[in-house]
């Protein structure tokens, strides 16, 4: 099982991307990113169960690994933060509050 700490930063990462690309990103791959957006603590195995149709564990890890490249591809045309530059200041910010 991954740490807790490595849930929230995917889980930053993806919300992110979601937010860069909005409905420019293929539907499969949104709805790979929003079933990890609502099950933050869930393992890759238990989102491909999730997901309708199933999908395996390699499917559903590859689906949300093209959506954050997307995103970062974007991003940096755009001249903002890639999902990976805001999740660590998200996390940075998170361990300041603690």
């Amino acid at each position: 099982r991954r740490s807790a700490q490595a849930a929230v930063t995917a889980g930053a990462k993806v919300e992110r991307a979601l937010d860069i690309l909005g409905d420019e990103a293929p539907e499969h791959l949104r709805a790979a990113g929003r079933l990890r957006v609502a099950n933050k603590q869930a393992s890759l195995d238990e989102l491909g169960r999730l997901s309708d149709p199933p999908l395996t564990k390699d499917a559903i890890a590859g689906r949300i690994r093209r959506l954050l490249a997307m995103a970062d591809r974007r991003a940096e045309e755009l001249g903002i933060a890639t999902t990976t530059e805001f999740a660590a200041q998200a996390g940075g910010a998170q361990e300041r509050a603690h």
